[in-house]
């Protein structure tokens, strides 16, 4: 069964930026279907419209659907999967720079994280649950990242230094991702 990848993207950023077009090459290369989701309106995120354009671009979740989200795409996805009523069985994902609580300097992401995510009905239906953040992260404080993962009951990966994984840091690949997407496969 052909493994599928959706790629979610954060605040002020859209599929060509960091190290998105990187990933769905490399992953294209090893037989999976890659999708980078493009984000409406991402200099001025609406909650509503993101979880709108999820539902209308992720279709057939299974146990060969990934996703890898970063920074605000981290928390869109897991409100996606939490207003499922009957969340399927699904491969799991990696979330890059996570955090499911208000940042402070970035009051208009709040609705986004106003209800807390369905972390028990997540965890008892994803497969891969991991966490990857910087400890030098200056936009997502790790510790929130951090937070994250043990919610997940998800493994955690700290980077020592990343930042916030943007391609002006110099984050045009993120091998790690492609490591954990890989050894996870079965």
């Amino acid at each position: 069964m052909t493994k599928q990848l959706y790629i979610i993207h954060g605040y002020g950023a859209s599929p060509e930026k960091h190290w998105f077009p990187w990933l769905k090459k490399v992953m294209e290369e090893k037989n999976w279907k890659v999708s980078v989701l493009e984000m409406p309106d991402s200099e001025h995120p609406k909650f509503d419209k993101w979880l709108e354009t999820m539902r209308e671009n992720i279709k057939n979740i299974n146990e060969d659907t990934y996703f890898v989200a970063h920074s605000l795409g981290t928390i869109t996805i897991l409100q996606y999967l939490s207003e499922y009523k009957n969340l399927p069985r699904f491969g799991g994902f990696i979330l890059v720079s996570g955090f499911d609580e208000g940042i402070a300097g970035f009051e208009e992401l709040h609705p986004f994280v106003k209800e807390k995510p369905d972390y028990k009905k997540i965890n008892e239906k994803a497969e891969l649950r991991a966490v990857v953040a910087a400890k030098d992260d200056h936009i997502v404080p790790v510790k929130l990242s951090e937070k994250v993962a043990e919610k997940l009951n998800g493994k955690f990966y700290p980077v020592e230094k990343g930042g916030h994984f943007l391609d002006r840091e110099g984050f045009t690949e993120l091998p790690l991702v492609k490591e954990i997407l890989e050894e996870n496969k079965n």
